[in-house]
């Protein structure tokens, strides 16, 4: 398998009116990339991309094609741009997928269509005639709390060998699927595993997994890149260091969670780390519902955690 790293599912800042604040999503852009990040993926579910119309996330696609063409990682090698294409059918995802290659994206990501049910057989068609068709590669993104199913592993090894399928993220939080995943597609020289579960983050590095998708990455970056660049220097001890930090700051978002159900939890808790570090201005829209003292009171403990270590050169 390619090796990736930190892929980023960046937020979407917004201006009070709802619409995207360019300025603060090419500044949380930068944050991240600068603090190791190795792709960014707009318009999936941290970035709330089906709540936006095509246009906007067009206008969002270009502006994050136009701020990487200056910006090298890897030794020079330009940061890969990801972009969501979820639809409730074929013909969206295709729309979508078009509009993002003409928008300067490298790589599609789909989730099974929202709204209906579908069982296995049916699914594969969907994904195989959305690789034949579409315009640009495509990584299969697996998030059974969204879609409510999860891929059959022998599926998605099917869809691995379509000339279009570059990859696969997995948020099932199904470590014993994804090693057996892993187990396959090493043998795939241009193929990215992708992990998209925070506390499985160096065990799957370790294992060999291209790299991970994780929306936390916005509470603090630090822990998350150290975690990648430690397995990759052979520094075990320093990589389960870092992940038990991340751990630790998993368990105060579960609590959070816990608590208060909607997804605006964690939208308020991401904003509110990065308001702290003066990124963007806010991701919140006019609908979210105002975040509690106890909620903003355990994102700042989060951010405190992931301050208790340095970044790894």
């Amino acid at each position: 398998m390619k090796d990736l790293g930190p892929v980023v599912p960046i937020v979407t800042p917004c201006n009070p009116d709802g619409s995207i604040d360019l300025l603060g999503f090419r500044s949380v852009c930068d944050e991240m990339l600068n603090a190791g990040c190795k792709g960014i993926f707009i318009a999936g579910t941290t970035g709330r991309g089906p709540w936006f119309g095509l246009q906007e996330r067009t206008r969002m696609c270009n502006a994050a094609a136009e701020h990487i063409k200056s910006t090298t990682v890897n030794g020079g090698a330009a940061p890969l741009l990801f972009a969501g294409v979820t639809s409730s059918g074929l013909a969206g995802m295709l729309e979508n997928a078009h509009a993002m290659a003409d928008a300067g994206a490298d790589v599609v990501v789909a989730t099974v269509p929202t709204y209906f049910h579908y069982n296995y057989t049916e699914i594969e068609t969907i994904y195989s005639k959305f690789a034949d068709a579409s315009p640009l590669p495509v990584m299969i993104y697996d998030i059974p709390e969204y879609t409510q199913v999860k891929l059959a592993n022998d599926m998605v090894l099917r869809l691995a060998r379509h000339g279009n399928v570059i990859g696969f993220k997995d948020s099932s939080a199904d470590m014993e699927r994804f090693k057996g995943l892993l187990d396959v597609l090493q043998s795939f020289p241009d193929f990215y595993l992708m992990q998209g579960k925070e506390n499985l983050i160096s065990e799957s590095l370790q294992m060999g997994a291209s790299g991970f998708i994780v929306s936390l990455l916005h509470i603090d970056p630090t822990p998350f890149v150290n975690v990648y660049r430690a397995v990759r220097q052979g520094d075990v001890k320093t990589a389960e260091l870092n992940q038990d930090v991340i751990n630790q700051v998993i368990s105060l978002v579960r609590k959070c969670i816990d608590q208060r159900s909607e997804s605006s939890t964690l939208f308020n808790m991401l904003n509110y780390a990065l308001r702290k570090r003066g990124t963007c201005n806010s991701i919140m829209l006019d609908h979210d519902d105002t975040a509690p003292a106890w909620l903003l009171e355990n994102t700042q403990r989060a951010i405190e955690i992931c301050q208790s270590v340095k970044a790894l050169s």
